[in-house]
């Protein structure tokens, strides 16, 4: 006697059937989907379980869930694809796709060098240094959190100058322009905070850049740890031999 076959469970054929309305271009990048109480009484099930399916299709980077009066849930738009490598950053690249960047100054201030900061910068622990942490939106929507350090010994009037626009082309205006840099990406899970700045739940991946910027004389000028929302923006590495 044969065995039926098991059914899979609830959220996870949910999850089948709103993937395969993407995959089959029913459902279009934009496209606003069905709102919980509706996906509840479409599949006859409850609610946690449409929020589980939900969770799927966000973490598989299929669907946006965006907060607020015109929230809801959105068939995601393919992300821009960013080089990491590039000396000149992210700013010239999109703008570049013709798109909208715009930056809000979080803070701005002179501070003491921690380990961390003292390690990235070549400085003692406890020296001055500047910290300038700005969230950049494309379009309109937080893409990143940049936290960035700078010694106070090369740029002792930094504080003073417009920090809402490129920092590389104001570290130019000091003649400390960066030739190399170091970085480095890792996975991570936004805190609280980080949801709140970039409007995002708590179950959206980030990517955690770190780097280090080297200007021509061997000085560094900048170390930073930056936030980037993996549904507006992906980051390759290109490499020449």
């Amino acid at each position: 006697m044969s065995t039926p076959p098991r059914r899979q469970p609830a959220y996870l054929e949910i999850a089948d059937n709103v993937r395969g309305m993407i995959e089959r271009g029913e459902l279009q990048p934009g496209d606003r989907l069905q709102t919980e109480r509706e996906l509840v009484e479409h599949y006859g099930v409850a609610r946690m379980t449409v929020r589980h399916a939900l969770d799927i299709l966000q973490l598989e980077g299929l669907i946006d869930r965006k907060r607020g009066r015109t929230g809801g849930t959105f068939v995601r738009v393919v992300p821009p694809l960013l080089e990491l490598t590039r000396m000149d950053g992210f700013l010239p690249q999109l703008r570049e796709r013709g798109q909208t960047v715009t930056s809000h100054v979080l803070i701005a201030e002179e501070t003491r060098a921690n380990p961390t900061v003292a390690q990235g910068l070549a400085v003692s622990p406890d020296d001055p240094v500047y910290r300038v942490m700005r969230v950049r939106r494309v379009e309109n929507v937080p893409m990143l959190i940049e936290e960035s350090f700078f010694p106070h010994a090369l740029f002792p009037d930094l504080l003073d100058r417009d920090l809402s626009h490129s920092l590389y082309e104001l570290l130019d205006a000091y003649g400390r322009r960066p030739t190399r840099k170091e970085e480095s990406v890792a996975p991570g899970v936004a805190t609280a905070l980080e949801q709140e700045r970039l409007e995002i739940s708590r179950n959206l991946p980030l990517l955690r850049i770190t780097r280090t910027a080297v200007d021509a004389s061997g000085a560094v000028v900048e170390y930073s740890e930056d936030t980037l929302r993996s549904d507006v923006a992906r980051v390759q590495v290109i490499t020449t031999g």
